[in-house]
Parts: C-alpha cells; structure tokens; sequence
C-alpha cells in the first residue's frame, strides 16, 4: 500500500522532474567541492571539482542516446512487421 502511494506521488512530479534533478545535481557538486579531498588524485583532471560527476553524467547521457540510435536502427519494428 504506502509503495502504490510513493509510485503514484512520483507520477504526480513528473512534469517537476527536471529542476529536481538538477537543484539535487547543483547540490551534489557544491558538496564534492567543498568536503572531497582531492590530494591524492591520479590525475589532473581529477582534481578539477566535480569532474566525477560530469563524466557519470555525460557518460549515462551518451548511453541513453546510442541505446536510442541502435534501438532504431534495426531492433524497433512496426506494428505491422509480422503481418506482412
């Protein structure tokens, strides 16, 4: 019961999902600036702040997209496919 009513409260936020997501983001990325310590590095593109978090960000939209492009390339059929 209080898991269908925790579904249906997201479903309601659905058109608010967006500037959620990236206020939660904005807060995130104030946090790993000010409280991750970057001394040990490995890199230097590691020490820049809240790089970590853009790469996962861009990594999952590249994801997305090429999961998208692959899908409609040949794996999506029409309705119709095996009618004809």
């Amino acid at each position: 019961m209080k898991l269908a009513r925790l579904i249906e409260a997201l479903g309601q936020w659905r058109g608010n999902g967006l500037p959620v997501t990236l206020i939660v983001v904005g807060f995130l990325l104030i946090f790993e600036a000010l409280f991750v310590n970057h001394d040990q590095a490995h890199t230097a593109v590691e020490k820049i702040p809240g790089f970590w978090s853009l790469f996962g960000f861009l990594s999952s939209v590249i994801i997305v997209f090429f999961s998208k492009w692959l899908a409609h390339l040949g794996l999506l059929k029409r309705e119709d496919y095996y009618e004809n």
